[in-house]
């Protein structure tokens, strides 16, 4: 009160305008300052890129002076890269390359709306562009890119693989424990689950579980709905499990060690996952396959699969290698893992991936 009758009537605008000035000053120079990128050895960073109606997240780790990403596309629909991050990953990998480990559209620590009528393959297609986009213009336009496709994943980056010129955007494809081909997918795991289960029968091992397997499998015999290749898959899920020589992915272990320390988002992650591997553009990806245009890829291919996994067997990798158009291609096949090779033989898969980049960089 005391202030405004000081000031004479005809200062009020004066000062009016002096202040919005000032205003408008500050939020223009606040609005100007660009957000913290680093180009350094040992760099962990966070952001999250925006696409039709998802806001998507990315952590970017390890050495991105390197100028090198190898960006990891996990599984699902509606899992997360989270699980891909470990001491091993990082201590063997990211000490020479950046990590990328991006959540896809409705998937861990991704953002935005549900998102049906954009929750298809095609608009994450177009997610993945985007990523490495962004990365380019965040850490320069002579970054290279290695993308890892894992599970559905796989499937995730044939479509990105094959549509349009984006192969041009990749120096090598790692196709780890992948899946091209949904319809193919479900004929091999049933035939994987039937005559390795009458084998254990036989030698009765873990008896009454392969007896209940392998009379699923007797009377779903083809022509597979979207449940009975769920439920295919579950059986596969725990198949892996049957076997002493197999590494056990234990996702609650995974969880115990790391989900407070690197501070996951439980309850993004199961949100996502309930919706996304329930929704309805599943249907479409059962009958999805890319085994009739991998022959347009001819980009360095590493294919990496585990003896023991049920969900995408060996004949996936198979099919893949025969059908891609890439003269540089090489198959491993771990011993001991199943169907997550990057936990379950971390060493045969960072030494593989390492000597693929130092090869094709």
């Amino acid at each position: 009160m005391l202030f405004k009758i000081l000031i004479k009537k005809e200062d009020f605008g004066e000062m009016r305008c002096l202040f919005i000035s000032f205003i408008l000053v500050f939020l223009a120079l606040t609005g100007c300052q660009k957000e913290v990128i680093t180009i350094g050895t040992n760099v962990s960073e966070t952001f999250y890129v925006e696409n039709i109606g998802s806001s998507m997240r990315v952590l970017v780790e390890g050495n991105t002076s390197s100028k090198i990403f190898v960006v990891f596309v996990h599984g699902g629909p509606g899992a997360s890269s989270y699980v891909y991050n470990t001491d091993y990953i990082d201590k063997n990998i990211e000490d020479k390359y950046a990590m990328v480990y991006w959540d896809e559209r409705n998937a861990g620590a991704s953002q935005g709306n549900s998102n049906g009528s954009y929750l298809t393959l095609e608009h994450m297609t177009d997610d993945l562009k985007k990523v490495l986009q962004v990365i380019k213009a965040r850490y320069g336009y002579d970054c290279e890119f290695f993308i890892i496709g894992h599970s559905y994943g796989g499937l995730l980056t044939s479509s990105f693989m094959t549509t349009g010129n984006n192969q041009s955007m990749i120096k090598g494809w790692i196709f780890a424990d992948g899946s091209h081909n949904y319809p193919l997918n479900d004929t091999l795991t049933r035939q994987m689950l039937f005559t390795v289960g009458q084998k254990q029968v036989t030698l009765n091992k873990n008896k009454a579980k392969w007896e209940e397997i392998v009379s699923y499998c007797e009377s779903h015999t083809g022509n597979f709905s979207l449940d009975e290749s769920m439920q295919l898959e579950t059986y596969a899920e725990d198949a892996e499990n049957y076997f002493d020589g197999v590494i056990k992915f234990d996702i609650l272990k995974l969880i115990e060690e790391y989900s407070i320390k690197d501070d996951w988002p439980l309850t993004s992650m199961l949100v996502n996952y309930l919706y996304s591997s329930n929704a309805s553009f599943n249907k479409d990806l059962a009958k999805t396959e890319f085994s009739s245009s991998l022959y347009k890829v001819t980009v360095p291919v590493l294919i990496l699969y585990g003896q023991y996994d049920f969900i995408c067997p060996i004949g996936m990798g198979n099919d893949f290698y025969n059908k891609i158009g890439s003269t540089d291609k090489k198959m491993v096949i771990s011993p001991i893992s199943g169907h997550s090779i990057m936990i379950q033989d971390e060493v045969l898969f960072c030494k593989e991936v390492d000597n693929f980049i130092d090869l094709h960089k």
